[in-house]
């Protein structure tokens, strides 16, 4: 072998080996940009799986109940009744948990006709259920129903007029509801068991049929001693009027 050859020899193989090195760079090259939206991917998918674990396994949000700015006197709770059973005027009152006018009649009127007519016990307020507007309605009704069976019905009432934020709008959503039960300190186990008792939603929809029949189509509607309905938020001092005579009627 002359040196000439061995010099072509040497050349050659250095050209194959520089193009080998070459080759292995490009496709470590290719390896890296594969790779490289594959990382990117692995870590979104890695953080929406720590995000979605934060949001799933983390405790619900805290409920905010507006609290009434005015309390029935739990002394003269009877269940949905308020007052002396031997009254000698009854006024009844259909209503609508969700019913705007319902609310500014319980948080107006109510109070008015409490210290000055049922407290003295001249009258027996009852509450009538007229759940008409929605699911939320009936839903509403059956907690109240509920919270009567530990008689805290006219607390309860007190926070649901006091929480009214449209019509099924998510105001009385069950946790919203589960929530107004602990705050006027019913027993969860028993309140929660009523709830899944189908007794007291088939009670709302029977008061809302004997409701017809008297007959009653809005609310609120109040009626004294079963005469005839008052339809809408009534001036007070009409109202009283009205109970005035009924007492002077029954006092004769």
């Amino acid at each position: 072998m002359t040196k000439g050859t061995s010099t072509r020899q040497e050349r050659r193989r250095a050209e194959l080996e520089q193009r080998r090195v070459q080759r292995r760079t490009r496709q470590s090259q290719q390896q890296r940009s594969l790779l490289l939206p594959l990382s990117i991917a692995g870590v979104a998918i890695g953080a929406i799986a720590v995000i979605a674990f934060a949001v799933f396994s983390a405790p619900p949000a805290a409920v905010d109940l507006n609290e009434p700015t005015v309390s029935t006197p739990v002394g003269l709770a009877d269940g949905q009744a308020l007052g002396a059973a031997d009254a000698p005027v009854t006024l009844e009152i259909y209503s609508d948990f969700q019913c705007p006018a319902c609310g500014t009649l319980a948080r107006s009127l109510e109070p008015l006709l409490i210290s000055e007519y049922v407290t003295p016990g001249n009258v027996r307020l009852v509450y009538r259920d007229f759940a008409f507007l929605g699911q939320e309605s009936i839903d509403a009704a059956v907690a109240a129903r509920c919270a009567a069976r530990e008689n805290r019905f006219w607390q309860y009432h007190d926070y649901l007029f006091a929480n009214q934020s449209g019509e099924n709008r998510g105001a009385f959503s069950a946790g919203r509801l589960s929530a107004m039960a602990e705050a006027v300190g019913l027993d969860m186990d028993a309140y929660r068991a009523c709830i899944a008792d189908p007794t007291e939603a088939q009670a709302v929809l029977d008061a809302r049929e004997t409701a017809d029949s008297v007959p009653i189509s809005s609310t609120p509607t109040l009626v004294i001693d079963g005469g005839q309905p008052i339809v809408g938020v009534p001036d007070y001092n009409e109202l009283s009027a009205a109970l005035d005579a009924a007492l002077a009627a029954g006092g004769e």
